[in-house]
């Protein structure tokens, strides 16, 4: 008999009795139970995942974030990168097999781009190192699955408390690629990536702004050139992301679900992502964020005003649910009979067995035509 055991919520404490929600530092963790989370609202719909990953191989909170590289000559070739907060990074087929194991220190969060280096398309991951107190930049082969070198020189981030959240930009506007990185006080900071003459990337530090809390999640939109940002007690901000826009900002949703004056997200606000179905009409798509105080997820139209467009929960069903997500990724491409309508990738931070056994932390594959026809989206 299939039985999974999710919890409401739980409490990280560190050796050190220093209380931590849904974070991680590079203390060992020790799970307790503490104040249930809030309730899923009634307007709330269900969906279940199609697959997961192989468990991470180190215990308590150590699975963050997802990325997916899009396969562009056979989808169902593609790839899922994640990150194991304790160790570095996975990468993962559609199955979610491990293929490869970059261990590189304490990578927190992890995005992807495609860079044009001497003539050929090159895929890179980005990454938080918060040992090195870095930002790291692999290539990704394709064929393999494995992250290679590709640093002229490394990106200090010295600017910053802890290396935490991160995304990748590409400019509509000049074709230049960026990394957007922050610390846990809000901080930002962005670089410029630039291709050596040996065909290597460096990092050139172009801007720095600050949100004003505690920030991790974070999404940028190539074509239209928004930069959306999770602050995590109080909900998601929409900046611009050119080098040269300042610190303007517009409020898409904020925490405070069961308040009278809150809005959709349940703190703390955490994963952010977006699905396009067409890169040219900027009008399509939305923005999906972890809504980790209900362990639920909102949906926002991609464009502004980003309207609220409904609440998710993935439950148990064939595979057990997913809870307390840190990290998430979607993407619209259709990725085969799994995945008609894209995938959405998401951090499972309390994992179990078909017989209801804790196992570590993993991350959950749910197919977007599940969550399109229970929210009753657009096609």
């Amino acid at each position: 008999m299939t039985m999974f055991k999710n919890p409401t919520a739980w409490a990280f404490v560190t050796v050190s009795g220093l209380a931590l929600a849904g974070c991680s530092v590079g203390d060992v963790f020790i799970a307790e139970p503490s104040e249930e989370a809030e309730p899923h609202p009634d307007y709330a719909v269900t969906v279940t995942a199609t697959t997961e990953t192989v468990p991470v191989p180190d215990d308590d909170d150590a699975a963050d974030d997802p990325a997916i590289w899009v396969n562009p000559e056979d989808p169902q070739a593609s790839l899922v990168i994640t990150t194991n907060k304790r160790r570095g990074l996975m990468v993962h087929d559609l199955s979610g097999a491990v293929l490869s194991r970059r261990d590189a220190g304490r990578l927190n969060n992890v995005d992807v781009r495609t860079v044009e280096i001497a003539g050929e398309a090159v895929v890179i991951a980005a990454a938080t190192n918060r040992t090195d107190h870095q930002i790291d930049v692999f290539r990704l082969d394709t064929q393999t699955g494995e992250l290679l070198d590709i640093l002229a020189a490394r990106i200090p981030a010295d600017m910053f408390g802890d290396p935490y959240g991160l995304c990748q930009y590409e400019s509509a506007v000049t074709g230049d690629q960026y990394v957007i990185a922050n610390d846990k006080d809000g901080r930002f900071a962005q670089w410029r990536l630039d291709v050596t003459q040996t065909g290597q990337i460096q990092g050139e530090l172009v801007r720095q702004f600050e949100v004003g809390g505690q920030t991790e999640g974070c999404v940028a939109d190539d074509a239209t050139g928004v930069l959306f940002i999770g602050e995590e007690e109080y909900g998601i901000w929409r900046y611009q992301a050119e080098p040269d826009a300042g610190e303007a900002r517009d409020l898409v949703d904020r925490t405070g679900l069961w308040q009278e004056t809150g809005g959709y997200l349940s703190a703390d606000v955490e994963g952010l992502s977006l699905y396009i179905p067409d890169a040219e009409d900027t009008t399509r798509g939305y923005l999906i964020a972890s809504s980790q105080g209900n362990n639920a997820y909102t949906v926002y139209d991609r464009a502004a005003p980003n309207a609220w467009r409904g609440t998710f929960v993935i439950a148990d069903g064939a595979l057990d649910g997913a809870e307390e997500t840190d990290g998430l990724d979607v993407t619209a491409v259709p990725l085969g009979p799994d995945y008609p309508a894209g995938l959405l990738v998401v951090q499972d931070g309390f994992n179990y067995d078909a017989d209801g056994a804790v196992e570590n932390q993993n991350f959950k594959y749910v197919s977007w035509a599940n969550v399109r026809d229970a929210l009753g989206l657009e096609d």
